[in-house]
Formats: C-alpha cells, sequence, structure tokens
C-alpha cells in the first residue's frame, strides 16, 4: 500500500514523542537510582567522620626534631612495658585502646595522621631534656669554686625538709604498692642515709577529710609538720610516717607556705636549705603555688627546691614545672620508686659532700669532669631505655588493633609502623645530638654551660 505523505508525517510525529518519552522515562529512572547511590556513599561517609569524633582532634602531631621531642608530654602509659605489666593494669590499656575507632584504607593522610598521634599521645615516653642533666651538673658540683649561686656554696648547717603529697590519688597502684606506701619507703631510705649533723624534717598535706565536696574545706586547710626539722632519729621518723594516709585534695599553695614558715629561721647565709616538694597532681586548693614558690626564692633561707611529680599527667606536670622555675628549682617527673629514690639521692650526695667538707675534704674540678660524664652516659642510657618502651608499646598497641580488634586495615598497619620506624630513627639521632653536645661543653664552668643549653634546647 502506498503511503501518502498526511500519513508518513503523522508516523514520524509519534516515533519521534515515543522516542522522546523513553528517553525522559530512563532519564527519569537513571535519577531516581543515582541520589540513592550517592545518599549511600555520603551516608557512609558521614559515618566513617562521625566515628573519627571519638579522637582528640588537639592532640600533639608527632615531634619532628629534637625540642619537638623533650616538649612532648610524657602519655598516660608512660614508663611501663605493657607486654610487662600485671594482667589488671595491662587490661587498663586494652581498655583505653578499645575505644579507638575503626580506620581502613579508604581513610585520608590527614585521618591517618590523627589517629596514629592519638596513639603516640598514650605511649610517648618523658624523655629526659639537657637543662635537667645541667641541673644535675650543679647538685653534682655543689661547693665547687666554679659555682657563683650562693645557694650550692658550703655552710655550716645542712637543713632538709620534704613535703609530701597525702591526697587521695596517692592511693594509687604501681606495681602492687600504693604512691604513698612507695613514696614512705623511699623518704624512710633518704633519710636514714644522712649524715650525722645534718637535720631533716616531714610536712604532709591533704590528709584530712576526704575528695569529697563536702570535705574540700576542711582537706584543702590541711598541711601538717609530722616530723619536726632536727637530726634524724630511726624510731621517731618510722612513728611519724604512720601518723598519716592519704585521703583528700591537693593545697600544694598551703603546703609551700606552711615550709616556708618551717624553714624561715635559717638563714641561707648559714644555712644550706633544701626542700623537696613530692606532689602526683595539680594544685586543687585555693592560691597560687608558683607566686609562692617565687617567694620562696626570694626569701633569706634561700633555699634549693627540688620538685617531684610522681606519676603526674600532662596538665600536672606543667604546674609542677612552674613552680620549680619560679623558685629557681629542678623539677623531675618519676613513674616508679627507682626513680624517686634516684631524685633523692641527689641531696644525699649533697650531705656527704657536706660531711666532707665539714671535715676538711676538697674537692678538685677534675672528679668533676668525670662525674658529669658518667651523668652524660646516664642520660644516654634512660633515652635509649625509654626509646626501646616505647617502641615496644607503639608496636605491641598496633598489633593488638590489627591483629586482635581488626580496626585498622593491613595498608594502614604498615602506615603506623613506618611511622614508628620514624619516632625511633629521630630518637636516637636526638640522643646522639644531645649526648655529643654535653660532652662538648663539659670543660666549661656551669654559668657557661647554662648561656650555652639555654641557647640550644630553648624551653617554651
Amino acid at each position: 500500500m502506498k503511503i501518502t505523505s498526511s500519513y508518513k508525517f503523522l508516523f514520524i510525529s509519534i516515533l519521534t514523542v515515543c522516542l522522546i518519552s523513553c528517553s525522559n522515562n530512563d532519564s527519569n529512572n537513571n535519577e531516581s537510582t543515582k541520589p540513592k547511590e550517592e545518599t549511600k556513599s555520603t551516608e557512609q561517609k558521614d559515618k566513617g567522620r562521625s566515628e573519627f569524633k571519638t579522637l582528640k582532634k588537639n592532640v600533639l602531631s608527632s615531634p619532628t626534631n629534637t625540642n619537638e621531642l623533650i616538649q612532648y608530654p610524657a602519655g598516660a602509659f608512660a614508663g611501663n612495658t605493657i607486654a610487662l605489666l600485671p594482667e589488671e593494669e595491662k587490661k587498663e590499656v586494652y581498655k583505653k585502646l578499645d575505644k579507638m575507632p575503626k580506620i581502613t584504607d579508604n581513610a585520608t593522610n590527614k585521618e591517618k595522621d590523627l589517629y596514629w598521634n592519638n596513639l603516640l599521645s598514650l605511649f610517648h615516653e618523658d624523655y629526659i631534656d639537657p637543662q635537667s642533666v645541667l641541673e644535675k651538673w650543679k647538685m653534682e658540683s655543689f661547693g665547687s669554686p666554679e659555682i657563683d649561686d650562693p645557694r650550692f656554696k658550703f655552710k655550716e648547717n645542712l637543713n632538709v625538709e620534704i613535703v609530701l603529697d597525702a591526697s587521695g590519688s596517692m592511693n594509687g597502684k604501681i606495681g602492687g604498692k600504693t604512691k604513698m606506701e612507695l613514696a614512705k619507703e623511699s623518704i624512710s631510705e633518704f633519710a636514714s642515709s644522712l649524715p650525722e649533723g645534718a637535720n631533716v624534717a616531714l610536712r604532709v598535706y591533704g590528709h584530712k577529710g576526704s575528695g569529697s565536696d563536702q570535705d574540700k574545706e576542711l582537706s584543702c586547710e590541711s598541711s601538717d609538720i609530722v616530723y619536726n626539722m632536727q637530726n634524724y632519729d630511726e624510731s621517731n621518723f618510722k612513728e611519724s610516717l604512720n601518723k598519716f594516709n592519704p585521703s583528700g585534695w591537693t593545697p600544694i599553695t598551703l603546703a609551700l607556705n606552711k615550709a616556708k614558715e618551717d624553714m624561715a629561721k635559717f638563714n641561707g647565709d648559714q644555712n644550706t636549705n633544701i626542700i623537696f616538694l613530692v606532689s602526683d597532681g595539680i594544685n586543687t586548693c585555693g592560691g597560687d603555688p608558683v607566686q609562692v614558690a617565687k617567694s620562696l626564692a626570694d626569701s633569706n633561707i634561700k633555699p634549693i627546691v627540688n620538685v617531684i611529680g610522681f606519676d603526674v599527667d600532662a596538665k600536672g606536670q606543667e604546674q609542677l614545672k612552674n613552680v620549680a622555675n619560679a623558685s629557681a628549682g629542678i623539677y623531675a617527673n618519676v613513674n616508679n620508686q627507682g626513680e624517686l629514690v634516684k631524685q633523692f639521692e641527689s641531696a644525699k650526695e649533697i650531705a656527704e659532700k657536706w660531711d666532707q667538707w665539714k671535715k676538711d675534704a676538697i674537692s678538685n674540678l677534675d672528679s668533676i669532669k668525670v662525674d658529669r660524664y658518667f651523668m652524660t652516659l646516664e642520660f644516654s642510657n634512660d633515652w635509649s631505655s625509654k626509646e626501646e618502651q616505647q617502641s615496644a608499646n607503639l608496636i605491641d598497641a598496633i598489633n593488638y588493633l590489627y591483629r586482635d580488634k581488626k580496626v585498622i586495615s593491613k595498608e594502614v598497619n604498615d602506615y603506623f609502623h613506618s611511622k614508628r620506624d620514624e619516632q625511633k630513627d629521630l630518637t636516637g639521632k636526638s640522643q646522639d645530638e644531645v649526648v655529643e653536645y654535653l660532652e662538648s661543653i663539659n670543660d666549661k664552668t656551669y654559668d657557661e654551660m647554662k648561656k650555652s643549653i639555654e641557647e640550644k634546647y630553648k624551653q617554651k
């Protein structure tokens, strides 16, 4: 049949409409399915981001040079090797790791680094800074004619006052014993080692009431001297250690003020005065301990102030360091009894030198330089030990997250191990750098060394 032009036109029109309609339907179908896929993908991304909200956003980045390494605060689990911890303490570490979110190969480098920085912040060790080595040299050089500081010259009398934190947190345990038990043992050992003629006193604070709000006023007003400044008497001193137990808040300001009153009659011109402040946390009562510390430095007592942070967190370390700096004193952070004993030994060495001086013994500078060499070696060994401990803990933590919890992928696992290797290399290089530098300035006078170290390793 012959199709007329009008029929042909009608047929083409119908075909065109059909094609357009089909095309629109396909387009609509694609658009209706596409948003669902995009929505699903977006939801997954959002879910991933929400999981990362459990990580601290303001955590410090990994240190990249010696100064950053020195200033990086000790982590919550510093000072211990996970594999060697008692089961209960090991569980606490893994409980913290259980809170770490899942991270896959799709994570950005920024997310991986944030995750790594959070992990490192838990296990980073407290590396001794060169400034503290210098202070140990100063303590070692006590009585040397090269030291201009009048506090470090020999005097007729030696007086040591220990100001001990007896707040409730001292009930916390380290290796099966409470921090208070460890502190009492260390203090008892130190006091018994003092030479005849040296005086010792013991003051405690925060030992009344409890940690509750209703007892805060009572606790914040508690600071008693339990052993008055006198020669060491074994039975009386041990009895004084049994007069208190840890219980309340932490009135550091009050305790320092009281210590200042205790020693007011011991003029620095005739007395070598040493104060040990031992605390396991930040001041939780009124007043400003830093201001009191400054007034101690400006007083006629002229004390050598040793501030010991016993298993202290980063915030507590910062305040205690400020107290030490304000008193022109020395700060040390310790995580176990052995390290605590070492800090008391510095005063014991002063006492022995003082005793020798009283007997007309003379120190010579050559022996001081040898002592400095061994202290530099001790510094190097300390860094090595901490680096090995930190590295082992990070390997343990990464493997736990990868193999046991399966929250990090193989690629992320490899990335974290490479980051650990970077930290290991940095610590080794920094250690060599600092040791070489300390050895190079051994022949200088104390004041020259102090200036040199302050310029090279500026303290923030």
